[in-house]
């Protein structure tokens, strides 16, 4: 194969990575900005890196070198290899999650884009990619303010004040855009210098891209602090400051100048830091409530409630480093480390909050599911990335990239690694580890050009481009095919198409992908929840698929206490198909899961509803109280226990317990739960409240007929028989009950309030 035309499609690859990753979603899948853009990313380098093999292989100039960070990035690769492979949960932590979708092997791509760049950096216009990247975050960027306006603008969701555009997160927006403030104020100071050098030939060109530059800085920035990331806006704080400092040691070339004086930027850093520590001290004031990004400074302590749950991880963290200091946990497996040392505490906020699989600090994720040798081969990659920044000859970028260095480590310590700042990681540490490599060559030693390739070679080059394409296409379609399939599977749930959906589910699961145990779990939880709550749409033997789908699960990755104490839940919910196996099996799962996560609620609460199908209402409620004693703050507890006392025959308890864990604000999670405490309210002739709970039911169901038929006999009850009377005539004119099994029961009263039945 040509070598000019290799190099030509290198490039329209490396832009197509660089430009395609951040915009690139699939609307019509389960997760649709995570697990898309990781597949379309590893796609893009896998065939990127088999073109950059054959250039190598033709041309030995594009051959790595050894470089301190092409060092450091193999020694920490080895490592998280090593590690993750000596894990919890090998195969997780090379793939990770569906919802991740940051495994080993996404970081190994992460590595290979930053190597061919270094590699090839004679033949990358890195400005040019540079400027095509700044312009594709000004196209995030203004996608995010139009969400603003339009939540619906890509996808049908519930999008909040806070836009995250092709990212779906406001966090991993923010992430990726801080590093184009930064790049956008690169080209600019870069202006400045070509002009006091006298180098900038076309005037008015200049003007025009520094236009769009100025534009895109100012649109990026503020769409950064609308985003209101409270770990990236303290990022580019820091991030300047660092560009500040390091300008007035070596202020940039901008002429004669003021700007190019150190002790105008020594003023400038004592004056940021003022601004701050002004911020800092007046936070609460009511002006910043205006300022986007800045309001949700004002209420940050150590016992705001919205702190807590991380705070929690991070404590499970450090726990989890000090058990396994020298291997860690493996790559993705802080599951296992924050179920094993679980806070009761997280279940007073919600459930949400009970299940961490990241510690919400990317500098503890490395030292906890590596230990020592990750953490430092990960501090130096860093060290050797800015190592090298100071060595390049333009001086510009090496303090632009130190800067916005600066920024990721600061943020990392509020947020774990996400795709868009891995991604420019990866290419601004390419370009620098390239003009390091190719500056630092010893006079005499200068790379030779290129002979004439061989026709073995050219054949090998060749054939090694069409593996690229095959194994990006077997490693990665497959996945999006599948997800493309599990959100036909839910849809068709919403829909009420059962049979379609539990098909769709079938066929996400048949495709190779590396997550199907993701889409197994997903099937087994709707398909027996489906069942639970109307069997008459849920074949029995369909059921009991989904139960062994999960079953499988549950020994592929045994280490995950959720995969155990999810299969309780499914267990019960079907325990009518096979009373005595189910019931065993939910007994022995629930073992495990105490096991692995001992002071879990959720647990304990499952355990209950298996005891209590049983009959055995003694030790349901035993387990409820232990519960209880874990955490007395959490309103399941109290629910659960006063339902169990209810069916126990204890209704003082049962009434006390249940209204203790309204009292503390538990949200009801489905019509059901009011309608269920309403009737064992009016039973406890607690029937003002049973009809309130009765209007709770109908606000969540208004077709409910059996809570309309409850309503209307409590208020015929409590002496309001005009509104039995609008009730109950609403019911005769939307079922016939005549055939009813409580038509003996209801006929006297319809017969008083004057309504035929």
């Amino acid at each position: 194969m040509n070598i000019d035309r290799l190099k030509r499609i290198f490039v329209g690859l490396l832009y197509l990575t660089v430009v395609g990753t951040p915009v690139f979603y699939l609307r019509q899948a389960v997760y649709p900005y995570t697990l898309p853009k990781t597949a379309f990313f590893q796609f893009a380098v896998e065939v990127l890196f088999f073109v950059w093999a054959a250039m190598a292989l033709l041309d030995k100039r594009y051959r790595p070198k050894k470089t301190p960070l092409v060092l450091a990035g193999a020694f920490f690769f080895g490592i998280l290899a090593l590690t993750a492979a000596a894990g919890m949960d090998p195969w997780r932590s090379f793939w990770s999650t569906q919802e991740r979708a940051l495994g080993v092997v996404t970081l190994l791509h992460v590595g290979a884009l930053g190597l061919v760049i270094s590699s090839s950096i004679s033949e990358i216009p890195w400005r040019r990619l540079f400027f095509a990247s700044v312009g594709t975050a000004l196209l995030t960027s203004a996608a995010a303010m139009l969400q603003i306006e339009n939540p619906h603008l890509l996808l049908e969701e519930p999008l909040g004040h806070r836009p995250g555009s092709t990212f779906g997160n406001p966090t991993f927006l923010a992430g990726y855009l801080a590093f184009h403030v930064f790049l956008a104020a690169y080209f600019l100071a870069k202006f400045r210098e070509e002009a006091a050098e006298n180098r900038l030939a076309d005037r008015r060109s200049g003007f025009a891209v520094k236009l769009f530059l100025w534009t895109a800085l100012a649109l990026i920035a503020a769409t950064l602090f609308i985003t209101e990331t409270r770990g990236d806006i303290l990022g580019l704080g820091a991030g300047f400051l660092a560009l500040l400092v390091l300008f007035a040691f070596s202020p940039p070339r901008f002429g004669s100048t003021v700007l190019a004086r150190k002790k105008f930027y020594a003023v400038l850093v004592g004056g940021a830091c003022l601004i701050g520590a002004a911020f800092f001290v007046t936070r609460a004031s009511s002006f910043w409530s205006h300022v986007p990004g800045l309001r949700r400074f004002q209420d940050v302590s150590f016992s705001a409630e919205t702190l807590q749950p991380r705070l929690i991880a991070l404590r499970a963290g450090w726990r989890g480093f000090l058990d396994k200091p020298f291997l860690g946990w493996g790559w993705d497996n802080f599951n296992v480390v924050f179920n094993k040392y679980y806070d009761p505490k997280a279940l007073e906020i919600s459930y949400l909050e009970t299940r961490f699989d990241k510690p919400h600090n990317a500098f503890l994720e490395y030292f906890v599911v590596g230990g020592v040798p990750l953490g430092v081969a990960y501090l130096a990659v860093i060290a050797t990335f800015l190592y090298e920044a100071f060595r390049i000859r333009d001086k510009l970028l090496g303090r632009i990239a130190t800067a916005a260095i600066a920024a990721y480590l600061v943020r990392s310590q509020f947020i774990f690694e996400t795709i868009g700042p891995l991604l420019m990681l990866a290419v601004l540490g390419g370009v620098l580890d390239g003009m390091y490599r190719s500056e630092k060559l010893l006079p005499g030693k200068a790379e030779e050009s290129r002979k004439k390739p061989s026709l073995l070679s050219s054949r090998v080059a060749y054939g090694s481009v069409i593996l690229g394409i095959i194994l990006a296409y077997a490693m990665n379609v497959p996945t999006l095919r599948a997800t493309y399939n599990q959100f036909w599977g839910f849809k068709h749930f919403v829909n009420n198409r059962p049979g379609r959906a539990i098909a769709s589910f079938k066929a996400a699961i048949a495709y190779r992908s590396p997550y199907r145990w993701n889409l197994k779990r997903d099937y087994a939880a709707t398909v027996t929840e489906a069942y639970f709550y109307n069997p008459e749409i849920i074949p029995e033997e369909e059921a009991r698929l989904a139960i062994r789908a999960m079953e499988e699960v549950s020994r592929e990755h045994p280490h995950d206490a959720y995969n155990h104490y999810a299969l309780v839940d499914m267990y019960n919910q079907a325990s009518d198909l096979d009373p005595e196996r189910f019931l065993a099996g939910a007994e022995r799962e629930a073992e495990i899961a105490l096991t692995l996560s001992p002071d879990r609620q959720e647990v304990y609460f499952s355990l209950a509803k298996t005891k209590s199908i049983k009959g055995d209402y003694e030790s349901a409620i035993a387990l409820v109280q232990k519960a209880l004693e874990l955490d007395p703050k959490v309103p399941d507890a109290h629910f659960y226990y006063g339902l169990l006392a209810f069916a126990n025959g204890d209704s003082e308890t049962g009434y006390r317990e249940l209204r203790e864990a309204m009292n503390l604000g538990r949200p009801w999670k489905n019509f059901y739960e009011p309608r269920v405490v309403g009737n064992y309210f009016a039973d406890a002739g607690h029937l003002d409240e049973a009809i309130e709970l009765y209007a709770i039911t109908l606000e969540m169901r208004p077709q409910d007929v059996e809570t309309k038929i409850k309503i209307g006999l409590a208020y015929f009850l409590t002496g309001e028989k005009t509104l039995a009377r609008e009730r109950l005539r609403e019911v005769l004119t939307e079922v016939d009950l005549g055939d009813s099994p409580q038509y003996n029961e209801l006929k006297p009263i319809f017969d008083e309030l004057g309504l035929p039945i």
